[in-house]
């Protein structure tokens, strides 16, 4: 029977509507830009007081020692409005106690906050603290709310550290705990939608650095660490800065989210932007000056966090250690393997040592790292790091030594970024560290993307990149400057966020370092040209026809060299692969391959003397009919050129003799009006592999016949990268499509006849059906922008261009086949490409009878376009 105090019992109602007043009157406060350490103090002290209400209420008859501690978060006093409350009952002996635990529990649940509890016995508590680490760290954080004192005081000695998880051991718990944390985030501080608490850089890191000083020096206090010279002031300061914006983000994460929610997704960072005051700019959006701060911080705590854990592993683990020095010149040594100054005047007796240390390190094999008390000399002279120093020859010299090491350019480069060099050695650097885009297109950081850009380079030296790069890992050998490509990509996105064409303003920013680093006139035009022409080469290959000889010609004359074509294809493929992993597949390396190799032979044949595309493609059919002739003597020539009149002649300039002899030969063996034909083949055009996809389809022609082809496509998982679509007079359609897998890879060849088989029976099926509405990721729902169409016509085309430019999604170009379909619109050709979150389709339309779009039909026709597709994503949310 559960003795009761004599105080009446709050009932959850009045404990539900004192949290809920109070939690409105710190929301108020929050946007009124009250301090945030002020409101997660009075949000702890609510708490406090009502759990030492209701354990009055229910443990006052002191029938058996019980008492009431918080522990983790709240055991810290750091509580949000969606945080846990954490608490443990201990007890001498819970049996007496178990209908008043019971009770009291049952209470708290239905407060509707999230309880996380446990009842233990002192001697539980060291026995589950010595077998877990989590729950370790979550008792030494307790506070006393309420009940025995002596109970309590008891873990004071059973949880000591000279009892339980010593120093050393504790640290390599914790440090061993993070490097698992992080690998699930893939060790990215900078991701997309960070978690505030648990990704790189996040509070847990935050937390995991204060663990360890106060298992180890009995203090958590940033000022007395200083005092203990365990962190310089500048790190106290980035320590105390960066909780604080990180509590201050996080506080208004779950009020925007109602709940708890870490996770910076892109809704949330949208509005918490906008609700703390971050306008958008000519130059920037609102959000991602948000985030450039939040990374910013975020790097900073990462700094903190990295060097005091190698401060500690220094001190802790390797005290007993012998070490062994080993000098390397008159300003480094070795101890062991780490690399350190000689002594502390180093860098400010001689400053060009801070580039030095870094070149060291890229041309040796045998030094694991820089020693913390060597990283925070460097911190302490970066102020040396002036005009002056940056056109100092022996500087200069220095870093084009670093960009020609054999070693580690990558890991060098990075460490820089991180200690602070980089971006006071390269100014316009330093102002794009932490800078983001807000979209899916751009997944990194651009500082992290340089980097990564940058490594790709390096990576393309592999031998793996003979299978997964060839014709890059065949550029990266025949560049005879290495370090002007590395150049290259570390300023070809230099100039973002500042607005205007960041390609041209990244071309004068590195004509600067150039001419400081004295590169030669030549080289400097060489690395300019990569600079601002970095996205040339992606967009010719994506949005022309790079089969046709007088697209190849004009992007050979640009070009103008095969050594200027082998640094601007290995800085594309690098730039693609960093900018978002998913931008990368078979279709568009084939693409570059393709324009990589006709580029080449156009240019060794000689710009005087291009391809004539008529001469071309007449050779391309005559080549053909003989290789028919010699397959079947009897064929008839008549029929061969009455097949080819449907074809557009993009079908001649892109495939071989071999693959227009084979389609030609089943075309005329299958009669199409008694039903479809589907032919797959896994021979990319003129490329001898078998990176993508392409189906042709042999048909009769019928009204809204691009909707049902691409329905049926929907239907098969495939996704439509390219579209050719061609209709003779008599009625008989050939069309062609590149497509892959819903795997992003070419169909296999064992698949192809089943496939083929059942598109046939799909577009077989007379009537039409409504398309099923597809899931709708998050992330798009998050996104939304308005679609856009626009149609032009071109002087004396008898066709017209639409762009349709919408957030792409599941079934989208089912959804604008069926659209076509609805509104009479002949296709003749398209090209499909998704960039990050954006499709930006192009298709070459007609009227139901064959002529280009009127400027007043275009605008309606695009207008309803634009409005179908929007009600479209907006059903489909």
């Amino acid at each position: 029977m559960v003795e009761l105090s004599a105080a009446p019992r709050l009932t959850v109602a009045d404990a539900r509507q004192r949290i809920a007043a109070h939690t409105a009157q710190l929301e108020e406060r929050y946007w009124q830009r009250a301090d945030v350490v002020d409101l997660i103090a009075s949000r702890t002290a609510l708490f406090d007081d009502l759990l030492r209400e209701y354990f009055t209420f229910y443990f006052s008859s002191g029938e058996s020692p019980v008492c009431l501690l918080a522990v983790g978060g709240f055991g810290r006093a750091e509580l949000f409005p969606g945080s846990d409350i954490d608490i443990c009952l201990l007890v001498r002996d819970a049996e007496p106690l178990k209908e008043a635990i019971e009770h009291f529990i049952r209470d708290l649940f239905d407060l509707q906050v999230e309880i996380g509890y446990s009842v233990r016995t002192p001697e539980e508590c060291v026995i589950q603290a010595k077998a877990d680490i989590t729950i370790a760290t979550a008792l030494f954080e307790r506070r006393i709310l309420a009940g025995d004192e002596a109970l309590a005081e008891e873990l004071v000695s059973r949880l000591g550290p000279g009892v339980l998880w010593p120093g050393d051991e504790f640290f390599r718990a914790k440090r061993d705990e993070q490097v698992k944390r992080h690998e699930r985030f893939d060790n990215v501080d900078y991701g997309l939608e960070p978690n505030i608490k648990s990704s790189p850089g996040g509070l847990r890191d935050y937390h995991t650095a204060i663990w360890v000083c106060q298992r180890q020096f009995g203090t958590s206090s940033p000022a007395a660490l200083v005092d203990l010279g365990v962190l310089t002031p500048e790190e106290r300061d980035w320590l105390v800065e960066g909780r604080r914006f990180l509590w201050w983000v996080r506080f208004g994460l779950h009020l925007l989210a109602k709940r708890k929610e870490d996770r910076l997704q892109f809704q949330l960072q949208r509005e918490l932007a906008t609700r703390l005051g971050f306008a958008d700019t000519q130059a920037q959006l609102g959000v991602e000056r948000f985030m450039h701060l939040y990374y910013k911080h975020v790097l900073a705590l990462r700094e903190v966090n990295d060097i005091l854990l190698q401060d500690f592993e220094e001190r802790i683990l390797s005290g007993s250690e012998s070490h062994e020095t080993t000098p390397v010149n008159a300003r480094f040594q070795l101890r062991n393997t780490w690399i350190e100054t000689v002594d502390d005047q180093v860098f400010s007796d001689s400053p060009a040592a801070m580039m030095e240390l870094f070149v060291l390190m890229a041309h040796r094999r045998d030094i694991s790292g820089v020693r913390a008390s060597t990283i925070r000399q460097l911190r302490e002279n970066l102020h040396r790091v002036d005009e002056a120093f940056r056109n100092l020859r022996e500087v200069t010299g220095l870093f084009m030594n670093l960009l020609r090491a054999p070693h580690t350019l990558v890991t060098q480069l990075t460490r820089m970024r991180r200690y602070g060099l980089l971006g006071r050695y390269i100014p316009e650097f330093g102002r794009v560290i932490g800078q983001m885009q807000h979209d899916l297109f751009h997944i990194y950081t651009v500082d992290a993307h340089t980097m990564m850009v940058i490594r790709n380079m390096r990576r393309f030296f592999y031998r793996s990149a003979d299978k997964d790069f060839p014709v890059a890992a065949h550029c990266v050998r025949q560049i005879p400057k290495i370090e002007l490509l590395y150049i290259s990509g570390l300023y070809h996105d230099i100039a973002k966020g500042r607005g205007g064409d960041h390609s041209e303003l990244g071309a004068t920013d590195v004509r600067q370092f150039c001419l400081r680093h004295e590169i030669t006139a030549a080289d400097t035009d060489l690395v300019c040209w990569l600079v601002e022409k970095h996205l040339y080469m992606s967009s010719v290959a994506q949005r022309q026809d790079i089969y046709d000889p007088d697209v190849v010609h004009a992007f050979a004359t640009e070009v103008k060299s095969e050594r200027r074509l082998d640094y601007l294809y290995a800085l594309t493929v690098a730039d693609i692969n960093a900018t978002n992993p998913n931008l990368w597949n078979s279709y568009r390396a084939t693409l570059l391959r393709h324009l990589y190799g006709a580029t080449r032979r156009a240019l060794r044949r000689g710009l005087e003397s291009p391809l004539d595309r008529a001469a071309t493609l007449v050779a391309s059919r005559e080549s053909a009919l003989v290789r028919l002739h010699a397959a079947q003597p009897d064929l008839d020539r008549a029929h061969v050129l009455a097949f080819w009149n449907i074809p557009s002649e993009e079908f001649f300039l892109r495939h071989s003799t071999r693959q227009i002899a084979q389609v030609t030969l089943k075309c005329l063996d299958h009669d199409p009006i008694t039903a479809p034909l589907v032919l797959l083949d896994n021979t990319s055009a003129r490329v001898d592999d078998d990176a993508v996809t392409e189906l042709h389809l042999y048909v009769v022609d019928q009204p809204g016949l691009f909707g049902r082809i691409t329905a049926a496509f929907d239907q098969m998982h495939l996704s439509v990268y390219e579209a050719s679509i061609n209709t003779a007079e008599n009625g008989l359609c050939f069309n062609s499509f590149v497509v892959l897998s819903d795997r992003n890879e070419a169909i296999p060849v064992r698949e192809h006849s089943r496939l083929a088989q059942r598109i046939a029976t799909l577009l077989s099926v007379t009537g039409s059906k409504d398309l099923p509405l597809k899931r709708v990721p998050r992330q798009l729902k998050q996104l939304q922008r308005r679609s856009e169409c626009t149609i032009t016509t071109a002087l004396g085309n008898n066709y017209s261009t639409l762009m349709v430019n919408a957030l792409d999604r599941p079934g989208l170009l089912a959804e604008i086949g069926a659209l076509f379909q609805s509104f009479h619109v002949t296709v003749l050709r398209a090209r499909i490409a998704t960039l990050g979150e954006r499709a930006e389709d192009l298709f070459d339309i007609q009227t139901a009878d064959g002529k280009a779009y009127d400027p007043a039909s275009a605008y309606e026709l695009s207008q309803a376009l634009r409005q179908a597709l929007d009600w479209h994503m907006q059903k489909a949310l």
